[in-house]
């Protein structure tokens, strides 16, 4: 069967050299940063199911450990920067931004061992997976002190299951000036890329591949060469081009007419609900589907996307389940009050009736922090 159909973007192989299982999972990440007035990421969430996701209000000084699995020799930290994100199952922190404009986000990726060597980096603390977004948002303002800390931890993936948060990531960053940074661990040595060039992230194959492939294919929208598929490569292709050719937007429409551009640029990288699962994929798909509450399931779909507005500080997010985009304001946001606060299952805001700003709509919980809540399946 042809690699470039939908499951080579959205699977990885059960390999039976390791006893870790797989997921299946895709996204996409978009990069906005050359034009003057403003920067902007837009992303993708294509996935088995909704992956219960809460939206979290994470203020100053919460304290926080680096492993769940190994907090002996986390790295730990007190949160420095306000910040607001979405988690995957009450535990993975996969989207999110902070009060500086710094923004983080993790992505489906899976290359040989997924842990960094041990002896490699044997002294330095460890930052399991399922807190990398949550470190980044919590300490820094800006992609470069972010990636001088990170260089000091031993980053380590997530083992186990079939959930969202159970699968292995990578890493995209961006910062207000357009700055940017991606880091994957690739056989086991953690790869960073850093700098403004790094726009777009998507799925295996590694980063180096992806853009040498984007660079030897040049493509037109009109002319026969344009990607058809929902591949890693072609996702990765796609919105590269359209980050190419996107015009500057006009000073009398704002910043609701760079919404509506990404918007448009991610649909064309979607999964759209009722895409079949091809006979290859049955076997990961079936494994997914057993722990997968088939109320919270279209199958395959793009599930939800973000917009970062890292000039403006507004958190857009947009949920197949919603018939609009709901947002928050982080410039206007009291990051002072010492509570933890959330909006459980964020997907579903429609239904919930919310709408616009939805700063107004969230609860403290009774623990000190969402890692200490029990993981949603």
């Amino acid at each position: 069967m042809n690699k470039k159909l939908i499951a080579a973007c959205i699977t990885a192989a059960i390999s039976v050299s390791t006893l870790l299982p797989t997921t299946v999972d895709a996204c996409t990440r978009m990069l906005w940063n050359t034009d003057n007035d403003f920067v902007m990421v837009g992303r993708n969430e294509d996935y088995f199911s909704a992956s219960s996701p809460t939206l979290v209000k994470t203020p100053h000084g919460v304290s926080r450990i680096g492993s769940t699995d190994d907090p002996k020799h986390a790295v730990k930290w007190d949160v420095k920067y306000g910040n607001i994100a979405v988690y995957a199952n009450n535990r993975f922190p996969m989207d999110g931004m902070n009060e500086k404009g710094l923004t983080a986000r993790t992505l489906y990726f899976n290359e040989g061992k997924i842990d960094q060597q041990v002896d490699i980096d044997n002294d330095k603390p460890t930052l399991q997976a399922d807190h990398w977004v949550s470190y980044v948002l919590d300490n820094f303002a800006t992609v470069n002190e972010a990636v001088n800390a990170m260089k000091q931890l031993r980053l380590t993936a997530v083992h186990g299951g079939y959930s969202y948060s159970e699968s292995p990531k990578h890493l995209s960053m961006a910062d207000a000036s357009g700055d940017s940074a991606i880091i994957e661990i690739q056989n086991g040595e953690v790869k960073i890329f850093h700098g403004k060039q790094y726009q777009v992230m998507t799925n295996p194959p590694n980063l180096q591949t992806q853009m040498s492939n984007a660079k030897q294919h040049k493509i037109d929208a009109n002319d026969g060469t344009f990607p058809n598929t929902l591949s890693a490569e072609d996702r990765f292709q796609k919105a590269q081009y359209w980050l190419d050719n996107f015009p500057n937007i006009k000073a009398s429409d704002g910043m609701n007419a760079a919404y509506g551009f990404m918007y448009s640029a991610l649909g064309t990288t979607t999964f759209v609900p009722g895409v079949p699962l091809p006979a290859e994929d049955q076997l990961v798909g079936e494994k997914i589907m057993k722990q997968t509450n088939l109320d919270d399931s279209y199958g395959v779909a793009t599930y939800f996307q973000s917009i970062s507005d890292l000039t403006n500080l507004h958190y857009r997010f947009n949920s197949l389940l919603a018939p609009s985009d709901v947002y928050l304001d982080l410039g206007n946001m009291n990051w002072n009050d010492q509570h933890v606060a959330v909006i459980p299952r964020i997907d579903r805001y429609a239904q919930n009736g919310l709408q616009g700003n939805i700063a107004d709509q969230f609860k403290v919980i009774s623990e000190t922090d969402i890692y200490q809540q029990p993981v949603i399946k």
